[in-house]
């Protein structure tokens, strides 16, 4: 933010929000809305997450404590719509929606909140503005914050620490006031801050100052006494050391001192110039104000320090006196931590204890320590803790004080014994990135080349120690252009050879390292070995495949990497290593690693991944026409198995991808091929067909690179099924010729089968219905030769289908009933649904709409229960066609509206056809 007067900053047009009282929508000035609670507060936690994302299940959480409705996605979803209308015309304001959340973006000038904030934050550094710019935040206050939102219990929690904000501002300026000379004017204020906030001191502390300035001490004296007897009669403890040093001033000691101007440790190193992004953590931060201790950890680099100085000095004015801070070197290039006892003996002298008074024991220095700040309002940082035995003796033993530790070890014993609140930092995300090297670089630096910056920002992944030191190389060269930059970092022959500093504080290579040296030799292979992973994340097993080790190692080795901060478990049982870590893993996997070893590791995984795949896929769709040998007892899979492979499928999804080309990449021909052909069950059931057609390309070079006529027959008969539904159908029927040939020339049956029912599909999709009944009736013969019962079940189908189009429907019910029959006899509830679908296709083609109601209500249970989400939408959309052609309107579109909402999801572009069917419905 720039140094124009926040007020200043929303012009005409614009859309603008408050959450210092009612939480409103202006534009222009005037009040949008929103008009309900809920809105409200599904609005209110996007703006405190300003940038971020909101997941939908902490929506929920906030508007139903007491356990959400069956339908509570849905609806949060209708409040993100009402809301988008409300913001819609301003094209400065996006709400977007990202995974299963939403993230508010727009400058934080607009929101009173963060022009608060900036106001306050320049009134703690400037000089003589001070009060004015504390009076002009303290005028955003409309009331207590949030004040209309549902969510009673969140509500309160986030309203705490807003208050404190607010109060803080509000005795700064009074102090300010006291100090400029208008003591005698802020006297009634300061009385009803006390009066309203008897447990808080520092209000009592200000109007004793204020009533001694305007020449009334005896009744400053009487302030003092009503405070300590309320709070030693309701609190059983003595004011604090501010107030008792006030006390002390105006009876005459010390006469020689004024008022807040007593010498107090302040320790904090100065504060980040220009200090970007965290939003979120800082956030976090002040809104736990009511914890003792916090831990930030993160992996090396990510601005743990940075984030500690910057927040501390925005809290210090809440910890009158004064602040500790210590550098704990857990992780030192020299590898020199610091010991405890020697950190107590700095502090205990910040606190005015003589060195002949310190004790020589660690635990007598810590008793002292604890006894000094029982009765004192301190704020205390440890940075760059190792473990929890090195910051154990610098707690305090009073929650008067405040902690906050970075480490980049998961501080475990801490958190379960002193009930430590926990922040973890990853990447900046893009836009907090790009913040950051216009700060340091200069706004109009970046501004002019934002293509460079874009790849810089890719480069650095959005570490805050590797911008850093891309910045500063910048800034050593201000005439040069930021594109040169870019392309040195891409040309760099190891990724992390841009990053390299002469500082080691500033050198991620040294960084690091000194995180790695403390691993054990089991996790150290196990972080080498991960180098190899192409990524974007991975589980134990995997972990265990990549190691050839059983799966207890595999859990043990990524234990003591998180608890380093060298991997993150972003979610229960999934693991993930920052670009720039893989990039370090893998340059040690090449260092340390015999070629061999490295291939056989990505071998063992590659296999790992291809077993699993396999039985993933049967479990999904067991008759699948286009499928090979069936894992045993796949065909029974339950509904739950089915869900957990679908769900396994995406949760891998990226690293399926990702095998396929790195398995063709390295050569592994044999395992690309065969991964694509398990892949295309998932995929073809989430409508991905870019990602289908790229991933059987490669399948196809791979199996022709190994000769193998099996690999060329599947791949281009999957390539030529995705080019035959979604594009080009003359490429679709060149694969699916050569699939034929290569079948064929195998003696493969099921595959001659499986591809002469895709070219029906080109055919019936063409209108030419005789040359779709040759492919189906050849399908059905070489099904029956080739025993396989779900493939005749296929057949019989389309070739029920085409008599239905060729205008004999009782030939077209004798195939579809005799494959109904054949389906319900295996228990092929896909091939069922399929055929009872057709069923009511053709039944409503000639008039028997009750039947085809019958038929197509049975093929939308069955495909729903089956998760074949392209086929339930397909059936409900017929359904709604055989009730709107009886007249049944609500019911035809209720089926419509609930094939629209999972095309929708699916990204289908039909999706528009349907509902414009919808549109059409008159009642």
């Amino acid at each position: 933010m720039d140094g124009r007067s926040a007020g200043a900053a929303i012009g005409p047009d614009r859309t603008s929000f408050r959450v210092l009282g009612p939480v409103e929508i202006l534009r222009d000035g005037a009040v949008q809305g929103p008009t309900t609670a809920q809105s409200r507060c599904v609005l209110a936690l996007l703006l405190l997450d300003l940038g971020r994302t909101v997941t939908a299940e902490r929506l929920i959480a906030a508007l139903w404590p007491a356990g959400p409705p069956a339908s509570a996605l849905n609806t949060v979803r209708v409040y993100v719509t009402r809301l988008r209308r409300l913001l819609a015309g301003d094209p400065t304001v996006t709400l977007a929606t990202v995974g299963r959340g939403w993230r508010l973006d727009c400058d934080p000038d607009r929101v009173d909140l963060y022009r608060f904030r900036d106001l306050v934050s320049r009134a703690r550094h400037d000089g003589p503005g001070k009060a004015a710019l504390l009076e002009e935040a303290l005028r955003l206050w409309r009331g207590p914050a949030l004040a209309d939102i549902a969510g009673d219990e969140w509500r309160e929690s986030l309203r705490t620490g807003l208050e404190e904000e607010r109060l803080a501002a509000q005795e700064d300026r009074i102090e300010q006031d006291i100090r400029t000379g208008a003591a005698r004017d802020v006297i009634p204020e300061a009385a009803a801050l006390v009066a309203d906030h008897p447990v808080r001191e520092r209000p009592a502390q200000l109007l004793m100052a204020a009533l001694d300035a305007s020449g009334r001490t005896g009744e400053a004296l009487a302030v003092y006494r009503r405070t300590r007897r309320y709070l030693v009669d309701e609190l059983g403890v003595e004011p604090g050391p501010g107030l008792q040093r006030e006390h002390r001033r105006l009876l005459g000691r010390g006469q020689d001192a004024a008022p807040f101007d007593r010498p107090v440790p302040q320790q904090l190193p100065g504060d980040i110039t220009g200090f970007t992004g965290r939003t979120e953590a800082l956030a976090r931060l002040e809104q736990t104000a009511g914890s003792p201790v916090a831990v930030v950890t993160g992996i090396p680099g990510s601005g743990k320090t940075t984030l500690a100085v910057h927040w501390a000095h925005r809290a210090a004015v809440a910890y009158p006196d004064g602040q500790l801070w210590a550098d704990l070197r857990g992780f030192d290039p020299a590898g020199r931590a610091i010991d405890p006892g020697a950190v107590l003996g700095v502090f205990l002298d910040a606190l005015g204890v003589p060195p002949a008074q310190v004790p020589a024991p660690t635990e007598a220095r810590s008793a002292l320590f604890r006894t000094l700040l029982a009765k004192r309002r301190m704020l205390i940082v440890l940075d760059n803790a190792r473990d929890e035995d090195q910051v154990r003796p610098l707690l305090p033993g009073t929650n008067a004080c405040r902690v906050l530790i970075t480490a980049r070890t998961v501080l475990t014993g801490l958190v379960a014994r002193h009930g430590v609140q926990m922040i973890s930092l990853d990447a900046l995300d893009h836009g907090e990135a790009r913040d950051l090297l216009a700060e340091r670089i200069g706004a109009h630096r970046a501004d002019s080349e934002p293509e460079a910056v874009a790849r810089i920002i890719d480069r650095c992944a959005r570490l805050p120690l590797a911008l850093a030191v891309v910045a500063a190389r910048a800034a050593g060269i201000p005439g040069a252009p930021l594109g040169a930059l870019a392309d040195e970092l891409e040309a760099g022959a190891a990724p992390l050879d841009g990053f390299a500093f002469a500082d080691d504080g500033m050198d991620l290579r040294a960084a690091f390292a000194c995180s790695f040296r403390a691993l054990s030799p089991a996790a150290a292979r196990t972080f080498r070995l991960l180098g190899l992973h192409w990524g974007p994340d991975f589980t134990a097993d995997a972990v265990a495949a990549l190691l050839g080790e059983p799966l207890a190692a595999a859990r043990r080795s990524l234990s003591e990497l998180v608890h380093l901060g060298l991997v993150g478990e972003f979610r229960t049982g999934r693991y993930r290593l920052h670009d720039l870590l893989a990039a370090y893993a893998a340059e040690l996997a090449a260092a340390e690693e015999e070629a061999t070893a490295r291939r056989d590791a990505v071998a063992r995984l590659l296999d790992w991944l291809l077993r699993s795949a396999d039985a993933a896929a049967a479990a999904i769709t067991p008759f699948s026409v286009v499928t090979d040998d069936q894992i045993p007892g796949a065909a029974f899979a339950s509904p739950e198995q089915r869900e957990r492979s679908a769900a396994w499928f995406e949760s891998e999804r990226a690293v399926l991808l990702g095998a396929v080309d790195e398995a063709f990449r390295q050569r592994f021909d044999t395992y690309a091929w065969q991964l694509a052909r398990s892949l295309e069950a998932y995929l073809r059931r989430q409508n991905a067909a870019a990602e289908r057609e790229v991933m059987h390309r490669t399948a196809v070079r791979a199996a022709e690179r190994a000769h193998s006529a099996e690999g060329l027959a599947s791949a281009h008969l999957r390539l030529g099924i995705v080019q035959s539904n979604h594009g080009d159908k003359d490429e679709a029927r060149e694969h699916l010729q050569a699939a034929l040939e290569h079948f064929e020339a195998a003696g493969d049956r099921n595959g001659q089968a499986d591809t002469c029912l895709v070219l029906c599909i080109l055919d019936a999709g063409a209108g030419d219905f005789a040359a779709t009944l040759a492919h189906a009736v050849r399908a059905l013969d070489l099904y029956v030769r080739a025993g396989n019962t779900a493939g005749r079940v296929r057949a019989l189908n389309n070739i029920g289908f085409c008599h239905a189009h060729l205008g004999d429907p009782a030939r077209a019910r004798e195939h579809c009933l005799a494959a109904l029959d054949l389906a319900a006899g295996i228990g092929d509830t896909i091939g069922e649904a399929n055929v009872l679908s057709s069923l009511g296709t053709i039944e409503a083609q000639f008039g028997e709409h009750a039947r085809s109601v019958e038929y197509l209500r049975r093929a939308v249970a069955l495909g729903a229960e089956s998760g074949e989400r392209n086929f339930t939408a397909a059936a409900l959309t017929s359904l709604g066609e055989t009730y709107a052609a009886t007249g049944r309107t609500a019911e035809a579109r209720d089926a419509w509206q609930r094939a629209v909402a999972i095309l929708d999801e699916l990204g289908r572009p039909n999706a528009a056809a349907v509902r414009a069917r919808i549109a059409a419905l008159v009642d």
